[in-house]
């Protein structure tokens, strides 16, 4: 077995929407670090991502909002239905003079490879390098990370950015005995997406209008995207045993299965039958995913190990924030390790500090913004027992930092 030899202080584990975005902050900081993916070839799942406010100001300061506006769609109107009848008409044109930037869609795999870039790339992101365990012992001078080729990686700080299934808090979980509370469920919920060639008939009036339709059974949410096109996403309750539930996405998923779902419901964008099949049918592609929960609410760190995006929380796709969360997630504990190495004397001490704190302003922060959706955050160690910055009292600003930095 081979140590690589490296002065990583971060590594981070998955090269998804979170990991990325926190390698784009701590190359912004001159903090070094690597990115370890499991997959050989980025492949994202999923069809398109919708960006709000509190992820757009990150954005920007990472350099990736101007390739967002280029190429996405801004958000001007969100009309929500109940099956045929148009309930309400949600003007989202006056965001950006509230919060600084408005809302966009966007392509998800366009959107990856952006921040792929700004994440350094392959200088900076090992694909094929699927992590095995991770070991952080007290009094060691670092974290130990495997790699199934057999090769080790050491590092300060480890943060797993892993997705629902992490690998690195399972290997909390067990390391720390809470194998029972560390699990994830399947919910009996079933998502639909797709991404669409521009759709036939949409004029310059539909530009920036979006759809968010209950049904009866299920729920359909599309958003526009550029040049007519549009991305969307269904939930729809199933049978516990009718896909297996320890499955995530769905293999071969047809656009004759989304239409057996979705295909004779209503759509205002569905031609001369105004059906979802309209839509559907004119899919590049389209995916079909179970959606798992976890089953408590945790301290996202465990010694100098820490979670964030789906790793920690998984959000239900129709909210639109389960993007944004992580970039928060990342804004955040990029801030925390940014603390942590101004330190004159960085430390263990100063590091726990910075997660305490991470963990704490997190996890308020996901009560808040969903405080009856059932488990929002994951469970893998028992709550940080030392003292804390106290938020409670404190309201959630519509501001992010990112490396020390505010927007103007």
């Amino acid at each position: 077995m081979s140590t690589k030899p490296t002065d990583t202080k971060v590594l981070i584990i998955g090269a998804g929407l979170g990991g990325l975005t926190l390698a784009a902050i701590c190359r912004r900081a001159n903090i070094p670090y690597i990115v370890l993916e499991r997959t050989e070839k980025l492949s994202p799942a999923g069809a398109g991502i919708s960006l709000a406010p509190n992820a757009l100001r990150v954005l920007d300061q990472l350099g990736v909002y101007s390739r967002v506006k280029e190429n996405g769609q801004r958000l001007n109107t969100m009309l929500v239905h109940y099956e045929k009848d148009q309930w309400r008409s949600l003007d989202f044109t006056g965001l950006e003079s509230k919060f600084g930037y408005p809302v966009y869609s966007i392509e998800r795999h366009s959107f990856h490879e952006y921040l792929y870039d700004a994440a350094g790339g392959p200088e900076n992101v090992r694909l094929g390098s699927k992590v095995v365990d991770v070991v952080d012992e007290y009094g060691s001078p670092s974290v130990v990370v495997k790699v199934a080729d057999g090769a080790t990686y050491t590092a300060d700080v480890v943060v797993g950015a892993d997705g629902i299934r992490s690998v690195t808090r399972r290997i909390l979980a067990q390391n720390a005995g809470l194998k029972s509370i560390n699990t994830i469920q399947f919910t009996g919920r079933v998502h639909m997406s797709g991404y669409t060639k521009p759709i036939p008939g949409l004029g310059k009036e539909h530009e920036g209008v979006g759809n968010w339709i209950f049904y009866d059974d299920a729920i359909l949410t599309t958003w526009p995207c550029k040049d007519n096109r549009q991305w969307y996403i269904g939930v729809k309750r199933v049978p516990l045993g009718e896909k297996d539930p320890d499955r995530s996405v769905w293999e071969g998923t047809t656009k004759s299965m989304v239409n057996d779902v979705y295909g004779r419901k209503y759509h205002p964008f569905g031609g001369e039958s105004k059906t979802c099949a309209e839509i559907i049918d004119n899919s590049e592609r389209v995916i079909a995913s179970n959606v798992f929960e976890e089953q408590d609410f945790p301290s996202m760190t465990s010694g100098r190990v820490a979670l964030l995006g789906d790793a920690a929380h998984s959000m239900t796709s129709f909210f639109g924030q389960g993007a944004c969360q992580a970039i928060e997630d990342a804004t955040e504990l990029g801030n925390a390790l940014l603390a942590h190495y101004s330190s004159p004397t960085p430390s263990a001490s100063t590091l726990s500090t910075a997660f305490a704190e991470y963990s704490e302003i997190r996890g308020k922060r996901g009560k808040d913004l969903f405080p009856d959706f059932k488990a929002p955050l994951v469970k893998i160690t028992p709550t940080v027992t030392e003292e804390v910055k106290s938020t409670e009292d404190e309201p959630i600003s519509d501001e992010e930092t990112v490396v020390g930095e505010k927007n103007p």
